[in-house]
């Protein structure tokens, strides 16, 4: 019997995650079922899957914050992402498998497979993934606006933001330009040590915050530049605490 957990934030995924696993392979057994970082941390700490198959972004957090916390893990991963085009690089160059979502069982059947060859020496090193993956982080973005295609240098850019269901850029030097991604999916390709997202409309870069002070005991607001139309902005409040390791990286 190999003993599993799914780490995923969405219930649906989840779920038919598991039904699936379940009609492929009769030996992998799902243990439980997490959906977050803090809750798979506190797992993790006091028991030791053989397999996960985990997410990468969480409801609190990008999931690469597991190993941070937890620094042993010995389990086999299979990675599962709906935005692959650098994730899975990073994740090739280990020999780590994953799923792209929609998942289709022909691919888990694979993933399952490629699973049980692995022994456990061959287990990867998650800290040469975490490493292998700076190196692909987006490092420009093409925009369409009207007829013309801009080329934008993440170095330009201050803060990404939505409005109206729509995500902007917010460059240096103050213009807007359009962008056809989610912030959602930017988190998965930008640095992480330049850019956080500090609550549903923003994601900021470090050197766009001017000013930063507590509210009350447990908010923090920003003034960052180029300003926004409210001057400030907040930092989500369970967003706190890593907002400020953020800041101290």
């Amino acid at each position: 019997m190999i003993n599993s957990i799914i780490i995923e934030d969405e219930d649906i995924a989840a779920i038919k995650l598991q039904k699936m696993i379940q009609e492929l392979d009769s030996e992998i057994y799902i243990t439980k079922i997490l959906s977050s970082v803090k809750e798979s941390v506190a797992y993790l700490k006091k028991h030791k899957p053989d397999l996960i198959f985990l997410d990468i972004n969480l409801s609190d957090d990008n999931s690469f914050e597991i190993f941070n916390s937890v620094t042993n893990i010995k389990s086999k991963i299979i990675f599962t992402t709906a935005y692959s085009e650098y994730a899975i690089k990073a994740f090739e160059l280990n020999s780590i498998d994953y799923l792209l979502k929609p998942i289709a069982k022909k691919d888990l059947q694979r993933s399952l497979k490629k699973i049980k060859q692995f022994n456990e020496e061959s287990v990867p090193n998650y800290n040469n993934i975490l490493n292998n993956k700076k190196e692909l982080y987006k490092k420009r973005f093409l925009i369409k606006q009207n007829n013309n295609l801009i080329s934008v240098s993440v170095e330009e850019i201050a803060y990404f933001y939505s409005e109206d269901k729509l995500t902007f850029i917010k460059l240096k030097n103050n213009k807007k330009l359009p962008l056809d991604e989610s912030l959602r999916k930017l988190e998965e390709v930008l640095d992480p040590s330049k850019f956080y997202r500090i609550n549903r409309k923003y994601i900021i870069n470090i050197t766009s915050i001017v000013k930063m002070y507590y509210s009350s005991k447990s908010r923090i607001i920003l003034h960052l530049n180029p300003s926004v139309e409210e001057q400030q902005v907040t930092v989500a409040i369970e967003k706190v605490g890593k907002f400020k390791n953020w800041l101290v990286i």
